[in-house]
């Protein structure tokens, strides 16, 4: 079940928005226990970097009651606090005011935020608008070096990894808008339980998508293959529309000019489904972790299990 409600959901689209505009990657997560909203992945001229930072969001006009002066005052709890001071990827919390349209963020760093004795806050200046003035400073959020930013990326991703190296069905659906030059497409990953009910783990939007390619950048971890069973009906009756012999008496295909087997074994490995005249195709695709994946949760279980050894000696 997906963790907004309607004030909240507000929010949540004003950030999105503001960051896809910019040619940024932003990624709704879902799982209730990540703690961020969303994740915004830093795009150069369309082509992702691999450098993140995480963002909590705050919307509803009770956030800005308090504020002293040109400052709204945060407060929350030591748990959430503790989190995300101790996040991989640098926090940014942003609030945004449905009533009035004002959408203000703050960093989240030990130095900013003020403790109290069961709680802490923060000031957030008003003037610090989520407006593209301030994106060379999203920009400096993460100091590590790309390369350690990169296997952060990854790091992000080890849930699903784990899903998947142990069996879990976990399905990737990709919207295409190919009449757009901009290459926009919405991205959901989703994972599918033993009686076929699917629930989305995250969704984030895309602006510069180029097809399967694109695929090995937002996901290096991974491998992929159709949804079979979903993309077979659909391939099987644009077949026939190509190549299919009617018989007007029985007003049915009778059979084909070419095998139909052999046709597919020829399509693409990975494929959208497309119909003519629709605006969008889609990717409905299964995960597999490949090489790197298998590395990357073989080396984090080697340390997670020399931290263990270490806390028992």
């Amino acid at each position: 079940m997906k963790r907004f409600d309607n004030t909240e959901r507000l929010g949540v689209t004003v950030v999105e928005q503001f960051f896809l505009t910019e040619g940024w990657i932003p990624r709704n997560i879902y799982q209730t226990d990540v703690g961020i909203d969303m994740e915004v992945e830093i795009c150069d001229d369309g082509h992702p970097t691999g450098q993140l930072f995480g963002v909590q969001i705050k919307s509803g006009e009770s956030y800005f009651t308090e504020n002293s002066g040109q400052r709204v005052i945060y407060r929350g709890s030591l748990t959430h606090l503790e989190y995300w001071l101790k996040h991989s990827l640098p926090i940014i919390l942003v609030m945004h005011n449905p009533k009035s349209g004002e959408t203000i963020w703050q960093k989240i760093t030990e130095e900013r935020v003020i403790r109290t004795e069961k709680a802490w806050k923060v000031e957030i200046p008003k003037h610090q608008a989520l407006v593209n003035e301030y994106l060379e400073e999203f920009r400096q959020l993460n100091k590590l070096p790309l390369y350690f930013q990169r296997l952060q990326r990854m790091a992000m991703d080890k849930m699903l990894m784990r899903k998947v190296s142990q069996g879990d069905v976990i399905i990737l659906e990709v919207e295409e808008w190919v009449n757009k030059t901009s290459g926009r497409a919405s991205i959901s990953v989703r994972e599918m339980d033993a009686k076929g009910n699917e629930m989305t783990l995250s969704e984030g939007h895309y602006l510069h998508f180029g097809g399967p390619e694109s695929l090995a950048v937002l996901f290096p971890w991974a491998d992929f293959e159709i949804d079979d069973d979903y993309y077979y009906d659909d391939e099987h009756d644009a077949f026939l529309n190509e190549y299919g012999i009617w018989d007007w008496e029985e007003k049915e295909y009778a059979g084909s000019y070419i095998d139909w087997r052999e046709y597919r074994q020829n399509m693409p490995k990975i494929r959208a489904l497309y119909s003519p005249g629709d605006e969008v195709q889609l990717y409905r695709l299964f995960f597999s972790l490949n090489g790197l994946g298998r590395s990357f949760l073989l080396v984090d279980t080697f340390l997670n299990f020399g931290s263990q050894l270490r806390l028992n000696l």
